[in-house]
């Protein structure tokens, strides 16, 4: 995550939030619905978080895409990804998931909008390529080249079937952009690497976003 580095006019702003909830809960007491005391979220314009689109035609297992195409919504960089159907091994949600190594280890990558003052969480599933050496893989999510978080998976006693998958979770601030990057890129060497699958972005006011680990 970010060292969150705040001036004194982005401090000053962040009081005028808090002052104004404050102002906004006293000025209804008997409201029974506690919208105060939960952060709002909304969703940013993430497209394809679930590669559900290039469709992977029957009967290939997989379609490999090469570095400075295009995945759907997203950019592939590095060298390749590869785009596999739910006919290969299962998906975490949907029928599609990327594994992040192609050939070798690859990326992709999606702007999206965002706002001053301005936490992000994004969360997805991670899994790996358990037909290729070495079990452990890794990766990390970059937003606007910067990691903010490293990923690692075990493929030891997972199968195609048994794939394993786990939620992750990351934050990232936006104090003054209008828009991000996100990569999401394999550390690993070798044709099989860490497999990502059901991308969400949520987002939360900077003094009100909770902690998530």
């Amino acid at each position: 995550m970010f060292p969150l580095r705040l001036s004194a006019a982005s401090l000053s702003a962040a009081a005028l939030l808090l002052a104004a909830a404050s102002t906004t809960a006293s000025a209804h007491p008997h409201d029974t619905q506690s919208h105060d005391t939960q952060p709002h979220t909304t969703v940013p314009d993430l497209a394809g978080g679930g590669f559900e689109t290039p469709v992977v035609p029957a009967p290939s297992p997989f379609t490999s895409h090469l570095g400075g195409t295009a995945l759907g919504p997203w950019a592939v960089g590095g060298h390749s990804v590869d785009l596999t159907s739910d006919r290969l091994w299962d998906a975490a949600e949907g029928s599609q998931s990327v594994d992040l190594n192609g050939s070798t280890s690859g990326s992709v990558s999606q702007e999206i909008p965002t706002h001053p003052l301005t936490s992000y969480i994004v969360s997805f599933e991670l899994a790996g390529n358990p037909a290729w050496a070495p079990a452990l893989k890794t990766g990390e999510l970059r937003v606007d080249g910067v990691p903010v978080k490293t990923f690692t998976f075990d493929v030891t006693g997972h199968g195609f079937r048994t794939m394993g998958y786990t939620r992750q979770t990351a934050v990232f601030t936006s104090l003054l952009r209008n828009s991000v990057t996100l990569t999401f890129a394999s550390t690993s060497p070798g044709p099989g690497g860490p497999v990502i699958d059901d991308v969400q972005v949520r987002s939360c006011l900077l003094v009100l976003c909770p902690h998530v680990s």
